[in-house]
């Protein structure tokens, strides 16, 4: 077979400089790195994250919290306790409950103790009807050596309530106690315990006897009472009621919240500045 001649020299030549002339491909190192394209400029409402629109109809359809209505006037309200009922205390209490309507019956004994009131009680509350009951008893056990005997007594009063709305109010100490407070508010449930000692944060203005508050002492207590009374105070159609309660709570313009967990739990005896020793006393 004959040979391919080679290809002429101006032939050869001019293919030769074409293939110089192209671009030879970048090596691996001139490559620039493939960068992640530049986020844009968002405006800051659109990056705040919206609720589902089921939870934002949610929102926007729920109901606010009932407010309670006003107390009907003529409504009656039943004060019992010893000494420290009138010391001040109903004196200011007695203006507030006349400007809503209330009928406010106050019964207030000296000398008289938890143990003395069970049987007084069940007549008053037959007669008076009331739709809240307010206690004011321990002040004369607070040197009783054997305060948990008085237990029976505590339970005694909170029975003859009969299941309307009810506030056991302590009386702000002047001394240490041997122990009653804490009976009393572990044993006063399902009524209310309203502890003066930890939830009255001025001092108690007292009489010269240093026990009993005075006008300006009672108003101090009495302020803070009523506030937190109407704060407690809830609608009777929003509240819960256990139909198998041994004492379920009567309807009442009343109702009020239920007993937070720790309001009838024992603790200890909180100790006001004010305090003096003042031996035994007798309010």
């Amino acid at each position: 077979m004959r040979a391919h001649s080679a290809l002429p020299a101006p032939l050869l030549a001019l293919l030769l400089s074409a293939c110089a002339s192209k671009e030879a491909p970048p090596s691996p190192s001139a490559v620039a790195p493939t960068s992640a394209p530049a986020l844009s400029a968002v405006p800051s409402a659109a990056v705040v994250l919206e609720p589902p629109a089921s939870s934002a109809s949610a929102l926007a359809s729920a109901d606010p919290p009932k407010r309670p209505p006003p107390i009907p006037k003529g409504t009656a309200v039943l004060h019992i306790g010893d000494s420290f009922t009138d010391a001040g205390f109903a004196k200011a209490l007695r203006p507030r409950m006349t400007a809503i309507g209330a009928r406010y019956e106050v019964h207030g004994e000296e000398s008289t103790f938890t143990t003395n009131w069970a049987s007084k009680l069940q007549p008053m509350v037959a007669n008076t009807q009331p739709a809240l009951v307010l206690i004011t008893l321990g002040a004369n056990e607070v040197a009783n050596t054997e305060p948990a005997t008085h237990a029976y007594g505590v339970k005694s009063i909170v029975r003859a309530v009969g299941g309307r709305p009810c506030v056991w109010i302590s009386p702000p100490l002047w001394r240490k106690d041997t122990g009653i407070i804490d009976v009393i508010r572990t044993n006063s449930a399902p009524c209310r315990f309203f502890d003066s000692d930890r939830i009255v944060k001025q001092p108690i203005a007292r009489q010269p006897d240093k026990i009993h508050p005075n006008e300006k002492g009672g108003e101090v207590w009495a302020a803070a009472f009523w506030a937190w009374l109407e704060n407690e105070r809830i609608d009777p159609s929003s509240a819960v009621v256990d139909a198998s309660a041994k004492n379920p709570p009567k309807p009442s313009p009343w109702m009020l919240r239920p007993a937070p967990e720790d309001e009838h739990a024992s603790r200890p005896t909180v100790f006001p500045p004010e305090w003096t020793s003042v031996g035994d006393a007798k309010p």
